[in-house]
């Protein structure tokens, strides 16, 4: 009876196997960082306003957090080589295989993001940075979102990698008038994880 059953079983704990090692897709958001196990970590870059690094947590809500890359002026070219990191703390490795933005984010078009491969899992990582996304205004080849699933940044488990953020701004052109001497450009930046296996 015993030598009946075992084929059975055998199949059975196979099967359980695959379901239990199964790939998940999921989406992580830059704001919504809470009980998550991707971690955005500030980078180096200090804001020239006050000093502060440039990811903060808000006041408004826990584990939301806040992206701020200061005030410039038309005409301006700014480069941020650590403006934040993002850290994979799963036991897996992931990648990343879309950037994009809210619907009523604005000034996206005026910005380009750029990651690094950590393609070895040494912790470092790999060549030159590599664009996740291209503003529409002032940037080519190609605007928007940059990433597919062949085209993606790899996270080993633990590694963590910096983000290249610049700001491309115009000399004309930008919603500034005579009664709104200044202009915020304000959204939410959505990137999208999956498994590296899947």
């Amino acid at each position: 009876m015993v030598l009946l059953l075992l084929p059975f079983l055998i199949g059975y704990i196979f099967q359980a196997t695959q379901y239990a090692r199964a790939p998940l897709k999921y989406g992580y958001y830059l704001v919504y960082a809470k009980s998550a196990d991707i971690s955005l970590l500030p980078g180096t870059d200090l804001s020239p306003e006050d000093g502060d690094t440039l990811l903060r947590n808000a006041t408004t809500q826990a584990g939301l957090y806040n992206l701020s890359l200061g005030a410039w002026a038309p005409g301006y070219n700014v480069n941020y080589t650590d403006a934040f990191r993002i850290k994979n703390r799963e036991a897996f490795s992931i990648k990343m295989i879309t950037l994009n933005f809210s619907s009523d984010a604005t000034g996206q078009k005026y910005l380009a993001i750029y990651l690094k491969n950590d393609t070895d899992g040494d912790g470092s990582p790999d060549g030159n940075w590599k664009a996740v996304w291209f503003g529409s205004e002032t940037y080519s080849p190609g605007t928007g979102n940059q990433l597919n699933l062949t085209y993606h940044m790899f996270f080993p488990s633990d590694a963590e990698l910096s983000v290249k953020v610049e700001i491309k701004l115009p000399e004309t052109g930008l919603s500034i008038n005579d009664f709104t001497p200044s202009l915020q450009y304000t959204g939410t930046m959505h990137m999208w994880f999956t498994s590296a296996e899947f």
